[in-house]
């Protein structure tokens, strides 16, 4: 039985491998990772953060997919600007690795004392590298012995990317778009098979205040929002709401929204919980496969670590406020 499992597993990871175009790694809580999601959201708090995320999918299989991003991030208060940093490494299997590092920018633009839009750039380097040696073939896990089928000699891939993004927001609305890997709109790229597709993010979403906070009574706030990717020729939509009384949130969010043909089943249901104590935000989700296929995979469990910090004592400009749920 293991050495079944174990060939599905490589054979997933042989599928994937062979259509390097298709989809980036992916967090379910997208808002924990800012700038993943959008170099527009660098510097989106008056705060300088540094955030740290985890994610460990198909957790029942053998060499499940591992994601690790850590990012830096500050408001540059005298000119109305964000900057960041952030590293990304995908791990599948021990067969393919991918390692990103970037820089990200902002700036803000006040429309009128409501509307606040920041557009924001990504500049970045990464590699990628095949191990093909690390996959197993039907015919070692039969005959115990090493495979008769000829296996590639081990890639290792760099690139160069970039991606633009915009976000308009007031203190209760966000809407934003990005766009990434745009070296794709070259034909070059296009043409080559190592480099990714572009990548067209749209998300946001509403929040509304339950409570306002008057002496010790205590926020109660509550979000609906969504996030629309399409890569590759692949759509996904996910919807979700957050219910944040501080130090408390939790959340549910519904991933792959058969909104569009391809999408033939709901993907997950994804329950997120998280505690806020002092500077530290905390976030644990778990998803739930609703696919037959991936029901028995153990689905996929995610962490966010956030800290909040400001660089000495001095007094801080009131930036627009950003609404978006910090999970």
């Amino acid at each position: 039985m293991k050495n079944i499992i174990k060939y599905i597993a490589s054979l997933m990871f042989l599928l994937i491998i062979t259509q390097l175009k298709g989809q980036d790694p992916q967090f379910s809580q997208f808002y924990s990772s800012p700038l993943y999601l959008s170099p527009s959201l660098a510097g989106a708090t008056e705060d300088s953060r540094l955030i740290a995320n985890y994610r460990n999918q198909w957790a029942n299989l053998p060499h499940a997919y591992i994601t690790y991003a850590f990012s830096f991030d500050h408001y540059i208060e005298d000119y109305k600007s964000g900057i960041g940093l952030l590293a990304l490494t995908d791990q599948e299997g021990g067969v393919y690795n991918a390692t990103s590092i970037g820089a990200s920018y902002s700036y803000t633009i006040d429309v009128n004392h409501k509307i606040s839009v920041r557009p924001g750039i990504n500049a970045s380097y990464y590699n990628r590298k095949i191990n093909y040696s690390e996959l197993d073939f039907a015919d070692e896990l039969t005959r115990g012995v090493n495979s008769s089928i000829e296996i590639p000699k081990n890639e290792n891939i760099n690139h160069y990317d970039f991606a633009l993004s915009l976000l308009a927001y007031t203190d209760k609305y966000w809407f934003g778009a990005t766009t990434d890997h745009l070296l794709a709109l070259n034909k070059q790229f296009a043409n080559d098979a190592t480099y990714p597709a572009l990548k067209l993010a749209v998300y946001g979403g509403a929040q509304i205040q339950l409570f306002k906070k008057v002496r010790s009574q205590i926020d109660r706030t509550f979000s609906l929002s969504f996030l629309y990717k399409n890569q590759g020729g692949f759509n996904q939509l996910d919807l979700g709401t957050n219910f944040e009384r501080e130090p408390f949130r939790i959340g549910i969010w519904l991933r792959g929204i058969p909104a569009f043909e391809e999408s033939a089943d709901l993907n997950a249901v994804v329950l997120l919980v998280g505690y806020t104590f002092k500077d530290v935000l905390i976030n644990y989700s778990y998803d739930i496969s609703t696919s037959r296929l991936l029901a028995s995979t153990g689905g996929a469990h995610e962490i966010s670590i956030a800290y909040k910090f400001n660089f000495g004592n001095r007094m801080r400009k009131r930036m627009s406020a950003l609404p978006c749920p910090q999970f």
